[in-house]
């Protein structure tokens, strides 16, 4: 007990000299008589009731006395601020520097970093110190780490809330150069709140770090550093019947990772339905650790994804794409073709060596169109009637592999070729394009730029015979496998969408023992893989997959923002995950591809070794606790207890005591907060019943009075020219109000705007993201096309959206749906015209096409209050004293439109083509 009242301090410890005035209070109870005692009189009960059986005491009793001197006590300390576990004076001087650590490693223990920067920044609030805050990754739409500060503690908590982990790495050397770059002309204390894992140059920033005034580094313990899923070398390995279904996973950690750590692996099909879960201990002498699934192949093709159980981020998610799903694949072939002569038949070596990794469906040609394969081979079929061979084109052309065989059918082609990846040689030395040799020709090895680099070739496979390309073509970028002798093995070549790739051999044994080898399998499972990726392996330098669903900082999928770019194919293999290409599923049509930060990430290295002039610690289980609400809870349940107490004492009957009784409650109904109450008071009520327009209250009184005249005449507008009939207008708080009552608030810019708390910013936030819309207009015409230039009101903008996740914007386009939402505009003009409007480059899904935000500077509110005096807004009037009024009010009420119907006027951008169309 002792123990426990020792980690107790007092923020305002002054404030517990009030105890010494309990005495005081002690006497002044003591002499204050307490009320008397209340007695009903009934007329039936006169005789009875005329004698009191007790005496009201002249005094309140002893224990009453104890009870409300307790709970003044309660108060009084609960006013000194008490904390447990305080958090202890900062090191070094001047200015503190946090450097936090956002990057897909730091998921894991994100809870932990954010209280420990919260503590941070309160401790440096205490001791007037100015602070910094340095994130350790960018943001997607960035290109430049940014650093914030000098910050008030305030404002370093409002930035800090709206940190997140991003699923990408942090680049230290970067980090190093930003911070080389931006020395601080005064000493600063940088405090490093790490996740654990060098990701490259550590040393190099800590160096800098210390250079610049000192360095406080904390990171997880041994036991809570980030893991990560990668794939098995083998995802995928099925040698025999036996081990079919049969799929791995592994899970590689820091080097000093606790010892015999419990790991649970769940596989993951559609709807986060979990199909199978593997656990495991981990340890440092077997890493990476391999987990293995057992399961039929028909519950092993709906595994979508691996997920570490219990952990948190991009590490512990690895996506599966088409890479890793079965192909169905068609054989062009009858089905009993095998059971003819099953040894020597093609169909039967191709449907053997794919049988264990792919679908197999044998038939006619349009049978397998029609049946949705992904892959069709054709073995040594040279000819096909020309509704076969259109069918097979066009399938060809959008996205299909086209995968054939040489033969004795091919060697005897005449005339036309068709569907092949190289012209073929005619004539000469080898009879109809075929070449045969005294001394058969073995396999060169596959070059970097082949599919099937890495392979491993058997020194006794043999080439006998093959058909001959034409060397006169250029074929630098369509051989994917030689022989020795340079001729071409496999060559592949683009159709369209699609790819055709030939096997300059048979099928079978009749030119080759190449089918009974098992690089026969290697090839065809690797050629099949690319059904639905062929430009990923064929003019790689002008092929990109758009981004589908991207992966958030702890794991989740999401749309990608309109910051996020497409991928190149072009070393696809090695690409790293990062703010353009975030971790996620990127495909083009049916073709998806799943980017892993686990794929091509270094080995994870754990920070060790560090400095001894650098003070390492790790992240606490006991932070600074507030319990001053407790005890005023405490206290407030001591007052209803008094409370109660004497009205049992002064009140007689049952009925009086019920009636106070119930008072009571409904007073500690009031009183005691409940934190997820919604607002139902009057006024909220009212503003649910109607359209209201609102605006911003920034505390200048003669613009608020300006921003009320100005949509009141709006207002008024709408009701005359459309069906919008707003009730009224009105003014808002951030701080106080509801927002969500209200689809459009308009936000006028003032040099003077108010600084809003983190309560504020978070109400601002959610309203944006559940749908309303804010016009900020910084009044002051701004010209910038490439941005928003610095002026006054422009920074004070700025001021007021850096704590908020706003989208990226681009200058509204010129066939954007707000300048056809009512009226047909081609500029928005207020009190000036030469502004620029900013809008969303992308709408969030669910919002019907409608910006969030719109950045404006002509100064609609003073165009909308000046039109009122001339009565502009009357569209039966045609004395205006400005058009450019009309035009401002015109932008208005397309602005209310386009608020309240979205994109329902957005097929007006397509007139002029359905026109075309129609040879109109």
């Amino acid at each position: 007990m002792i123990a426990f009242f020792s980690q107790i301090i007092f923020m305002q410890p002054v404030i517990l000299s009030a105890l010494l005035a309990l005495p005081v209070l002690w006497y002044l109870l003591r002499i204050t008589p307490p009320a008397p005692r209340t007695i009903i009189f009934p007329a039936t009960r006169f005789l009875a009731g005329i004698v009191a059986d007790e005496q009201t005491p002249s005094k309140t009793p002893w224990w009453i006395f104890l009870l409300r001197l307790l709970m003044v006590t309660l108060i009084i300390i609960a006013l000194a601020r008490p904390v447990i576990n305080p958090s202890q004076s900062l090191p070094g001087q001047g200015a503190l520097r946090l450097i936090i650590d956002n990057s897909w490693a730091s998921a894991q223990n994100w809870d932990v970093q954010i209280t420990a920067a919260e503590e941070a920044i309160t401790q440096a609030g205490r001791e007037s110190r100015e602070i910094y805050i340095l994130p350790t990754t960018i943001n997607t739409g960035q290109t430049m780490l940014e650093q914030f500060g000098p910050l008030s503690s305030g404002t370093a908590l409002s930035i800090l809330r709206g940190l997140h982990p991003n699923p990408w790495p942090a680049d230290y050397k970067t980090l190093a150069q930003y911070l080389d770059d931006t020395k601080e002309r005064k000493s600063i204390h940088s405090l490093w709140l790490s996740h654990g894992l060098d990701e490259g140059q550590i040393y190099k920033v800590i160096s800098t770090l210390q250079n610049h005034g000192g360095l406080s580094f904390v990171s997880p313990a041994p036991e809570k550093l980030p893991l990560l899923l990668r794939p098995s070398k083998k995802l995928t390995q099925k040698k025999n019947q036996e081990q079919r279904g049969n799929i791995r996973i592994n899970i590689d950690a820091p080097s000093n990772i606790a010892a015999a750590l419990p790991i649970m692996v769940q596989a993951v099909a559609q709807g986060e339905n979990i199909i199978d879960i593997q656990t495991t201990m981990l340890s440092n002498a077997e890493l990476p650790k391999t987990i293995s699934f057992d399961m039929p192949e028909m519950m092993e093709s709906k595994i979508t994804k691996f997920r570490l159980s219990g952990h948190k981020g991009a590490g512990s998610l690895f996506l599966l794409d088409d890479q890793f799903k079965k192909r169905k694949v068609g054989i062009a072939a009858p089905a009993q073709a095998e059971l003819s002569a099953p040894l020597i038949e093609a169909s039967y070596f191709i449907k053997r060596a794919l049988e264990p990794y792919a679908d197999i469906t044998a038939g006619e040609i349009t049978t397998l169109i029609k049946a949705g394969v992904s892959v069709i081979v054709l073995p040594d079929i040279a000819a096909m009637p020309t509704e076969t061979l259109n069918a097979l084109e066009e399938w060809v052309s959008e996205g299909g592999l086209l995968l054939r065989f040489s033969g004795p059918n091919m060697a005897e082609l005449q005339g036309a070729q068709f569907l092949l990846p190289v012209t073929l040689r005619a004539g000469g030395r080898s009879l109809s394009g075929a070449l045969s040799w005294d001394e058969p020709q073995t396999i060169k090895p596959f070059a970097e730029s082949s599919p099937f680099y890495g392979l491993e070739i058997p020194s006794d496979v043999t080439i006998k015979q093959q058909v001959l390309a034409d060397p006169a073509q250029d074929m630098e970028h369509k051989i994917w496998a030689q022989l020795n002798d340079g001729t071409p093995l496999i060559t592949a070549d683009t159709e369209g969408k699609g790819l055709i790739v030939l096997v300059h051999t048979s099928a079978n044994t009749q030119w080759s023992d190449f089918a009974l080898s098992g690089l026969y399998v290697s090839v065809l499972k690797r050629i099949i893989r690319l059904s639905g990726l062929t430009n990923l392996s064929v003019e790689r330098s002008y092929t990109a997959l758009d981004p589908l669903l991207i992966m958030d900082g702890f794991g989740s999928l999401v749309s990608p923002s309109a910051s996020v770019l497409p991928i190149p194919v072009e070393n696809l293999d090695r690409l790293v995950p990062s703010a353009a290409h975030p971790p996620g599923l990127y495909g083009r049509g049916k073709t998806q591809y799943a980017l892993n930060i686990g794929t091509n990430l270094p080995a994870l290295m754990p920070v060790k070794n560090l400095p001894l002039s650098v003070a390492h610690s790790h992240y606490e289980k006991d932070y600074e606790f507030n319990i001053m609400p407790y005890i005023l809870y405490s206290a407030l349940v001591l007052f209803c207890l008094d409370w109660l107490i004497m009205v049992m004492i002064a009140g007689s009957g049952f009925i009086p005591l019920r009636k106070k009784a119930l008072g009571l409650l409904i007073l500690c109904a009031f009183i005691i907060p409940l934190h997820n109450a919604q607002a139902s008071d009057a006024q909220d009520l009212h503003f649910s019943k109607g359209l209201y327009i609102a605006y911003i209250k920034t505390g200048d009184a003669s613009l608020d009075s300006l921003s009320q005249r100005g949509l009141e005449t709006l207002s008024e507008t709408l009701k005359r020219r459309t069906s919008v009939e707003p009730v009224g207008v009105v003014g808002l708080n951030p701080e106080s109000d509801p927002l969500a009552f209200f689809p459009f608030i308009y936000w006028p810019i003032s040099e003077s705007q108010n600084n809003y708390s983190s309560k504020a910013i978070k109400n601002i936030q959610f309203y944006l993201d559940h749908g309303g819309t804010i016009l900020f207009d910084t009044r002051d015409q701004n010209r910038s096309t490439g941005g928003i230039v610095n002026t006054a009101n422009a920074q004070a903008l700025r001021a007021i959206t850096a704590s908020l996740n706003i989208p990226p914007i681009i200058p509204i386009p010129n066939d954007h749906v707000l300048g056809r939402s009512f009226y047909l505009l081609k500029d928005y003009p207020g009190q000036f015209t030469a502004g620029t409007l900013w809008v969303e480059q992308q709408s969030t899904s669910g919002r019907d096409n409608v910006s969030s935000v719109l950045i404006g500077s002509n100064n609609w509110i003073s165009a909308w209050a000046s039109a009122a005096n001339n009565q502009a807004y009357d569209r039966y009037k045609n004395d205006y004293d400005s058009k450019q009024q009309e035009m401002s009010l015109r932008f208005g009420v397309n602005l209310m439109m386009y608020v309240l119907t979205g994109n329902y006027k957005a097929d007006q951008v397509h007139i002029p083509h359905i026109l075309k169309r129609l040879g109109k």
